[in-house]
């Protein structure tokens, strides 16, 4: 597994972190990151033609069995 990825974390606390987010989309509270570093989402909004809306709509119905792995966020530092 890529040295990267973090996957210690419990059903539960994914699910309390996930609903927090989700409250946040419903409040409008919330970005999707469109600048160089995230290029992929501007490319899957674009492809699929996704309104924010859709955007939403579709954040919301991420469950915490999506869940897969978060990143380590070593600032640069190898």
């Amino acid at each position: 597994m890529n040295r990267h990825y973090n996957r210690n974390y419990t059903w539960e606390q994914i699910a309390m972190v996930l609903a927090t987010i989700q409250d946040c989309i419903r409040e409008n509270r919330f970005i999707i990151s469109k600048n160089e570093n995230r290029r992929e989402n501007v490319d899957f909004i674009n492809e699929y033609n996704l309104s924010n809306r859709r955007q939403k709509e579709i954040l919301q119905k991420i469950n915490p069995e999506d869940f897969c792995h978060s990143l380590f966020n070593f600032d640069g530092i190898e």
